[in-house]
Parts: structure tokens; C-alpha cells; sequence
């Protein structure tokens, strides 16, 4: 202790200071435990604040691992199943909106199979009518071929006395006697080509039929220049004479030229004229193949 100005004794801060914590110590003492706040400290404490504390019970883990790994193993299943689930409504979601559209083309399906026997017994019905119209159309197509293959006659025994008009000399023209025709047709493939006589017998040309002709002209040089007419006409083929007399000359007549000949009747007169590629089939056919040998041997 210290002696002050006025004469007192003056206690030393420390002391003082020491004995206010000694009092709240006391004091502290005399509050329970249970209720004592251990996280505040007395404002001249330097320590660091700590919670407050709270009585728990102690947790011990007994459990063995598997236990554990079996609670996620049944976690893992019940999210697989519940996306299963959620799979399986989205599949019905998806069908049941479907099944309309399904619905539909199922009824459209259904009467297109019921148009369709309809349609089958229809026909049905008319299948005689189907086969009538077949059989017109061959005879058709029968007739036209037969006509096709005609040969124009007046038109031919018109342009035959047209030449005979067109080689008129000095004594008028050619006058026929007699005319006669013999149509045989379009040649076969391979066949004679032009039966009529002519003067070229090597020649090509295809004939459907021959006219044979007599008459009487006034000079020979009329009955050549009959030939160079029918030679130019495209309607003939082959003009030919094979017989030509002259007749005595008289005070009342001068001697005529009496004759005979044959005039082939070209493609050209038909109804319907062959085509070239038909022509060249006629004229070259094809050539058949032999059947190969039998090569075959006994034992």
C-alpha cells in the first residue's frame, strides 16, 4: 500500500481489480453447473467465446459395412423400377394416343377390302362381255390382215389400159383383147417370188399375182413402147411378150400386130404395201438350225 497526498493509504489498482474477480468467481460458484452459459466469458477474460453447451446422448455405429451397401443397393432398385415406370406410362401415353389413328386405318382398310370384292364380283359379271369384246377384236384385226393382203384390181386393170393409151401411135392406141389376173397372195418367207414369165429370171422383185393380157397394136414399135409404159409404172413388175404376129396387110386394113404377154402385179397394189423390213424377210429368210446330233453312246 501507498501513503496519498492528504495522509490515507491508497490500495494498489491490482488488488482492487483482483478482488471484484474473486467476487464474481464467488458468485459463479453458488449459479448451477446445468445453468451456467459456458460460452460467455467475463469481459476481462481474454479467451476465445465457445458455444454454448448442449447435453447429447453419445452415437456409436455397430452396424458392419455390408449393411450399409445393402440400403444403397435397395436405393439403386427402387429408382431403377421407379424409371421403369415411368417408362411404361410414357409407352401407354404414346399408344393411347395412337390407338385412334390405328382405329382409323384399320375402318379405312376395311372398306377398301369390302370396295375391292365389290369391284372382283363386278368383274366377275363382266368377264363374258371381257371375252366377247376379244373375240370382235381378232375378227377385226382378221379382217383388216385378209384386206390388207387384197390387191387392188380395178385400180389395176385401170392403170394396164392407161398404158395401153399412153403407147397410142399412129394407128391409136393399144387395144386389149383379153385380160385376165391371177392374185395369189403376199409370198411366203422363202417362196417363189414372182411366178410370172419374165425377161430377167434372176431378178428380185415380189409379185402378188400375174396378168395375163392379148391385143393388138399397130406397128411393133407400139407394143415396146406398152412395155416401157408398164416397166415405168410402179404398180407392175416385168412386163413381158411372148408372142407377137403380124397380120397381113389388106386393101381395107393395114397389118396389125397381134400379142400376147404377162405383166407381174407388184407389192404396191395391195391394199395395205409391205413395209421394206417385211420385204427383206420375204427375200432373205432366216436360215433354220440343224438339231444338234445325238451324242449319246451305247455301252
Amino acid at each position: 500500500m501507498t501513503a496519498t497526498a492528504d495522509g490515507q493509504t491508497a490500495r494498489p489498482e491490482r488488488a482492487s481489480s483482483s478482488s471484484a474477480a474473486h467476487r464474481r468467481r464467488s458468485q459463479a460458484a453458488k449459479v448451477p453447473f446445468w445453468k451456467r452459459d459456458l460460452g460467455r466469458t467475463s469481459p476481462d477474460h481474454d479467451d476465445v467465446e465457445h458455444p454454448a453447451f448442449q447435453p447429447t446422448l453419445p452415437r456409436v455405429n455397430l452396424l458392419p459395412p455390408s449393411v450399409a451397401e445393402g440400403y444403397a443397393a435397395r436405393r439403386v432398385r427402387r429408382w431403377l423400377i421407379a424409371v421403369g415406370c415411368l417408362m411404361l406410362l410414357a409407352f401407354a401415353a404414346v399408344w393411347n394416343l395412337q390407338a385412334n389413328q390405328v382405329a382409323q386405318a384399320q375402318a379405312d382398310l376395311d372398306r377398301a377390302l369390302a370396295d375391292n370384292a365389290v369391284v372382283t364380283a363386278k368383274v366377275a359379271d363382266l368377264a363374258p362381255i371381257k371375252q366377247m369384246y376379244a373375240q370382235i377384236t381378232g375378227e377385226k384385226e382378221l379382217v383388216a390382215t385378209t384386206l390388207s393382203a387384197q390387191p387392188r384390181s380395178a385400180l389395176v386393170i385401170e392403170r394396164l389400159l392407161a398404158a395401153g393409151r399412153a403407147a397410142q401411135g399412129d394407128g391409136g392406141p393399144v387395144e386389149f383383147t383379153s385380160i385376165a389376173a391371177n392374185y395369189r397372195g403376199i409370198p411366203a418367207p422363202g417362196g417363189e417370188l414372182n411366178p410370172c414369165p419374165t425377161a430377167d429370171p434372176f431378178a428380185q422383185d415380189i409379185t402378188v399375182g400375174c396378168i395375163t393380157f392379148s391385143g393388138t397394136a399397130a406397128t411393133r414399135a407400139q407394143v415396146s413402147a406398152l412395155l416401157t409404159v408398164l416397166t415405168a409404172d410402179s404398180l407392175f413388175v416385168g412386163p413381158f411378150v411372148n408372142n407377137s404376129t403380124v397380120a397381113e396387110t389388106t386393101s381395107e386394113s393395114a397389118g396389125a400386130v397381134m400379142f400376147t404377154g404377162t405383166v407381174g402385179v407388184g407389192t404396191l397394189a395391195l391394199e395395205q404395201p409391205l413395209s421394206q423390213d417385211e420385204i427383206e424377210a420375204i427375200r432373205t429368210p432366216p436360215v433354220p438350225q440343224e438339231a444338234p446330233a445325238d451324242q449319246t453312246q451305247e455301252p
